[in-house]
């Protein structure tokens, strides 16, 4: 057995969990299946690279720069509420323990910021996990951009492309309904997904839009 015929699972692939009980394809089948889906998207992402990271933005696939500053400012200021309220909750006890401040008004006071602490440190918990997302997005993107453009003219798979390029593949149930068996595939590209490469009128219009956006940066720069 070719040690690249282990790297083909169904829609556990690279997690290592379950079985396929139901499915039957082929490795030598499959290997051909997706050595042609690297090479068509290798071929596509060196002659329009541009394109390619046109598409990925409207697809939202990373998250931009100005999202990311947001977020850093945002756990900035958030993190700075929280050590106020640190020191106004702390001066609520000494009220509290002088007399000036009833023990009913204490709780209300020190309730309320309370909450507002714990929301705070909520939103810092979410915008810190999507900026790890992103790096993580980001770092996955690069991955696969320079794996696309080192692996070309590509024969056989190996364990350092299908790691590098692909995130999983799916085998779907037996298709009988054709009176023939049929199987359908998807695969995965790492930090993308699956990538459907766009027509030749899809192609144009992309061109042409990437073009008029970098005509209009050099305009207001």
């Amino acid at each position: 057995m070719k040690p690249n015929q282990e790297f083909f699972r169904c829609a556990n692939y690279k997690s290592g969990r379950g079985k396929c009980t139901i499915h039957y394809i082929r490795n030598v089948v499959l290997e051909k299946i997706v050595l042609q889906a690297i090479s068509e998207l290798s071929k596509f992402v060196q002659s329009y690279e541009l394109v390619f990271l046109g598409i990925l933005k409207e697809r939202n696939i990373s998250v931009q720069q100005k999202e990311l500053r947001a977020m850093e400012h945002s756990i900035e200021q958030h993190k700075k509420r929280i050590s106020d309220i640190d020191l106004i909750i702390e001066k609520l006890y000494e009220d509290h323990a002088l007399g000036s401040l009833t023990a009913e008004r204490f709780s209300k006071l020190s309730s309320k910021y309370e909450v507002e602490q714990k929301q705070l440190e909520q939103e810092i918990t979410a915008c810190e996990q999507k900026i790890h997302e992103a790096d993580q997005a980001r770092v996955d993107l690069n991955m696969l951009m320079k794996g696309l453009n080192q692996f070309t003219e590509i024969k056989q798979l190996t364990p350092e492309i299908v790691n590098t390029l692909i995130q999983r593949i799916e085998v779907h149930n037996n298709d009988r309904s054709s009176g023939h068996i049929t199987v359908k595939v998807d695969i995965y590209f790492t930090a993308i997904g699956q990538f459907d490469l766009p027509s030749q009128e899809e192609l144009l219009k992309l061109s042409t839009k990437v073009h008029e956006d970098a005509r209009r940066r050099k305009t207001s720069a």
